[in-house]
């Protein structure tokens, strides 16, 4: 502030106009970078999202139409949920056959596995009963739906 104190009002007005001038180029600078910024960060998430768009069923049928961001983020949601339900109805299943069957192992829950990786089911293969007897074990009669059930010795 001394500096500027001895400087003449002149020299000080000088100094204060180059200043102003320097501003704009700056906040030009400034503004750019930032919009750079930003702009990969939506390519990322636009990334991200069409990633997910190609894994979720039905997101890339030829009769639908490219998702939105948050219709996307809510198929994925919903086929989650779904996931979880039908894993949780299967164990119940498998906890349901392995107690018609006498076996003495709990049924535990296991983590998940990455697709692809085989999984751990709670029951051994040698103390299965025959599919017809499995099948009427569930649900009181033998599956018409079941191959093994409706083919015949």
């Amino acid at each position: 502030m001394a500096e500027l104190q001895s400087l003449s009002e002149d020299a000080y007005l000088a100094l204060s106009h180059r200043d102003a001038r320097r501003r704009p180029r700056e906040q030009r600078s400034l503004r750019l970078s930032i919009n750079a910024r930003e702009r990969r960060r939506m390519h990322d998430l636009n990334d991200a999202l069409d990633g997910l768009r190609a894994v979720i069923p039905y997101a890339h049928s030829p009769s639908v139409r490219k998702l939105s961001k948050i219709a996307t983020l809510l198929l994925a949601k919903n086929y989650i949920l779904m996931q979880a339900q039908a894993l949780d109805e299967m164990r119940r299943l498998v906890a349901y056959l392995n107690q018609g069957q006498g076996l003495a192992a709990p049924v535990t829950t296991a983590p998940l596995t990455p697709f692809g990786q085989a999984a751990v089911y709670p029951f051994s293969a040698g103390a299965s009963l025959p599919c017809p007897d499995k099948c009427a074990a569930f649900s009181g009669a033998p599956s018409a739906l079941c191959k093994h059930c409706t083919e015949k010795p």
